[in-house]
């Protein structure tokens, strides 16, 4: 009984560090322009022709992370998303951007604008937004 008892203690544990490592993992999700609100889109309608990161916050709804790379001049380098990722320590949502060029127009890594809803259990008062590991700053907060 007590191998038993034992086992269900261990796969207990297991369960709930599993259970919190995809909760860490729900802070940021690509969602599509399809699934937003009819002001998100007007707000995605008006930059989307704008190179940035942009961030539609308004009171008490869904926050949503626009990166956009609309526009590249002939013979410059694109610049994508390589990877995101979020955390949310101490009442501040840290977002990581890994953002990488090329030189080829048609990589299938490069989208003119990516949207992330901005989603978490935890409560959070501000935002900081790395960049290539430096910190930076939104182009347009609206909402």
């Amino acid at each position: 009984m007590k191998k038993v008892s034992t086992s269900f203690v261990f796969f207990t544990i297991i369960l709930a560090c599993l259970v919190g490592c995809n909760k860490a993992a729900s802070v940021i999700n690509e969602v599509n322009i399809e699934g937003l609100n009819k002001n998100a889109k007007i707000f995605v309608d008006n930059i989307k022709n704008s190179n940035g990161l942009y961030l539609f916050s308004p009171i008490d709804e869904k926050q949503y992370l626009i990166v956009s790379y609309s526009n590249v001049l002939q013979g410059e380098e694109a610049k994508f998303l390589s990877s995101i990722n979020a955390e949310v320590q101490d009442q501040t949502l840290t977002i990581n951007l890994e953002e990488l060029v090329t030189q080829d127009y048609q990589d299938k890594r490069l989208k003119k604008l990516t949207i992330f809803n901005l989603g978490s259990d935890q409560e959070y008062e501000k935002i900081r937004i790395f960049k290539n590991g430096e910190e930076t700053h939104f182009d347009l907060v609206g909402g």
